[in-house]
């Protein structure tokens, strides 16, 4: 007996960079009082009724974000040198969540 077929319903798939909505690459995480780190981030930039929304990921030395997840402010530079307000929502080993805490500019 096969699987049942469900014509209705379709699987959607991407590739990384195959939406404009979202960014990676290398950059800068820093807050008041922390050494800066170097990151590989992931951004994603979602677009509300009220404004755009931005979140993602940080990949770096969990000893330099481990401080800077500490901080209730912190900024992230872009390797196109702009700049985002963020918060740093959740850190596991390398790996930190954020979300902006400001106006997300235009990429």
């Amino acid at each position: 007996m096969g699987l049942p077929f469900y014509p209705d319903v379709r699987v959607l798939m991407s590739e990384p960079g195959d939406d404009p909505n979202i960014h990676s690459g290398r950059g800068l995480v820093q807050a008041e009082g922390c050494e800066p780190v170097r990151v590989r981030y992931r951004l994603v930039i979602e677009k509300r009724p009220e404004g755009a929304f931005a979140h993602g990921t940080l990949t770096g030395r969990h000893t330099g974000l481990w401080p800077i997840w500490l901080e209730p402010d912190a900024q992230l530079r872009l390797k196109s040198g702009r700049t985002f307000a963020i918060s740093l929502t959740d850190l596991v080993g390398d790996v930190a969540e954020f979300e902006a805490t400001g106006p997300v500019p235009e990429l």
